[in-house]
């Protein structure tokens, strides 16, 4: 790939970056020579891949409030004097969030695909590229 001048074909059709870049992807996955299977599940993994990171996010989103909840809990407590009760809600809210995200991430790199890692790193390219 690092060998290859990246050619960025704009047929002027295109409404966005989004429409170039996945031109151009079809484009690479025909000269390639992937069959129509071939084509057909790696727009599979790419849905699936974006379900999942929406759903990460969203269970992110969903601890970080948790865990700002938790906090300011913590942080009343210790300022209304209750400094054992306060500072387990405060070292609660920490670990909650650190073991929640470290899971999250760990999650996400079983899904990643080694098949499609050409097109995925011209994929990246053109992004870069069109910013």
């Amino acid at each position: 790939m690092e060998k290859d001048i990246l050619n960025i074909a704009i047929s002027g059709d295109e409404k966005n970056k989004n429409e170039i870049v996945y031109n151009n992807i079809v484009e690479q996955m025909d000269k390639l020579k992937m069959t129509k299977q071939e084509q057909i599940d790696y727009l599979k993994l790419k849905i699936t891949t974006l379900e999942n990171e929406y759903q990460n996010n969203m269970i992110i989103m969903f601890t970080i409030i948790l865990s700002f909840a938790l906090l300011c809990v913590g942080i009343y407590l210790l300022v209304t004097d209750d400094y054992v009760l306060g500072s387990l809600f405060i070292l609660l809210a920490f670990v909650l969030t650190v073991f929640k995200l470290i899971r999250t991430l760990a999650r996400d790199r079983k899904i990643r695909n080694k098949k499609f890692v050409e097109l995925e790193s011209i994929r990246n390219s053109l992004n870069a590229i069109l910013k």
